[in-house]
C-alpha cells in the first residue's frame, strides 16, 4: 500500500524522513528495497526535495491481527490517524477480541492493506482515546513525542474522598512491585513521574478530578492517587473492588501537534454514561 505525503520545504529527503524520528536503519532500508518515490519516481538519499513535491513511500505490509467484526466508535480518521473512543472491558491486544483485532476488521472492510499500529496503549477497563497510526513515519513521531512527554493526554477519574487540595500535582517515582505481579508501587529508586490534578465536582464523599500526564509510567493515576489516599473508584489493584462497577478512569482528550499539516490537533469525548450515572447517584 502506498501512503503518500507532502514536502514542506527545500530540505534533503534524508532529512525529511529524519524529521520524523525515523532510525537510521530503517531510513536504510526504505532506500535498499526502493519504497520510496518523489513525483512518481525513484529517488536516492542524497535526493534534495522541493517544497510541496510529493513523497510516495510503498508499505509491503498485511494486516498482522485476526480481523474480528466489532463497532468502533471513531473519533477521528485520515490517511495517517485512526482515533477511537475505547469502551471498557476490552484490551489494546491480544490474540483475540482486543480493540487491534477489531481494528484489523476495519482495515480489512475498507481495504486498507497495513499492520496495527497503536502509539499508546489505555488499561482493560479504562475508557477513552487511544490513536492508531497508520504508517511508519506517523508512528515513529508519535512514539518519539510521547516518549518526551509533548503530546497532553487528559484523563478524568472518580475518586474516593474529598480532596484537601482542589488543584495541585503528585510528584512521585514509581517502580513495580516486587511481591505482586502486574502491580506498581511509590519507589525512591522508581522512574520519574508527575500528575497534576484538579477537583472539578464533590459528591457523595467521591469527587471527579480531571488529571494531566506530564510523565507516562504504567498506571501512573492510579499509584499517585493512592498514593495521597484518594485511590479510583473502583481500583480493584490500588482501592477496592465494587460489586457491578469498573475502575473509573477515562481518557477524555488528547492534543499534539500533526507532522504532516504542522498545525495542532485536538480531541475530546464526553463523560461516559456510567461517570455520569455515579455523579448523579443512579
Amino acid at each position: 500500500m502506498i501512503i503518500n505525503y507532502k514536502a514542506k520545504k527545500e530540505e534533503s529527503i534524508r532529512d525529511f524522513l529524519s524529521f520524523y524520528h525515523l532510525s537510521k536503519s530503517k531510513i536504510y532500508k526504505l532506500f535498499f528495497e526502493k519504497r520510496i518515490m518523489v513525483n512518481n519516481n525513484i529517488i536516492n538519499e542524497n535526493y534534495i526535495l522541493n517544497k510541496d513535491d510529493i513523497i510516495s513511500i510503498s508499505y509491503d505490509e498485511k494486516i498482522d491481527y485476526i480481523p474480528q467484526e466489532y463497532k468502533l466508535d471513531i473519533i477521528y480518521e485520515d490517511d495517517y490517524f485512526l482515533i477511537i473512543n475505547k469502551p471498557s472491558g476490552i484490551i489494546i491486544h491480544d490474540n483475540l477480541n482486543s480493540l487491534s483485532n477489531y481494528v484489523a476488521y476495519y482495515y480489512k472492510k475498507n481495504n486498507i492493506n497495513l499492520s496495527i499500529k497503536y502509539a499508546h496503549r489505555l488499561d482493560k477497563d479504562t475508557t477513552g482515546i487511544i490513536i492508531f497510526c497508520k504508517d511508519l513515519l506517523t508512528l515513529s513521531y508519535m512514539d518519539y513525542f510521547i516518549s518526551t512527554h509533548e503530546i497532553k493526554r487528559k484523563y478524568v477519574a472518580i475518586a474516593k474522598g474529598y480532596f484537601k487540595n482542589k488543584e495541585s500535582y503528585i510528584e512521585k517515582p514509581i517502580s513495580t512491585d516486587r511481591h505482586i505481579n502486574g502491580k506498581m508501587v511509590i519507589a525512591k529508586n522508581g522512574k520519574y513521574a508527575y500528575t497534576s490534578y484538579k477537583v472539578l465536582k464533590e459528591f457523595n464523599n467521591l469527587s471527579l478530578v480531571e488529571l494531566l500526564l506530564k510523565t507516562g509510567r504504567t498506571h501512573q493515576i492510579r499509584v499517585h492517587l493512592k498514593s495521597i489516599n484518594h485511590p479510583i473508584y473502583a481500583d480493584e489493584l490500588y482501592g477496592d473492588k465494587v460489586n457491578n462497577k469498573r475502575l473509573m478512569l477515562h481518557s477524555i482528550s488528547v492534543n499534539f501537534i500533526n507532522p504532516h499539516t504542522l498545525k495542532e490537533m485536538y480531541f475530546e469525548t464526553k463523560l461516559p454514561d456510567d461517570f455520569i450515572e455515579l455523579i448523579e447517584g443512579k
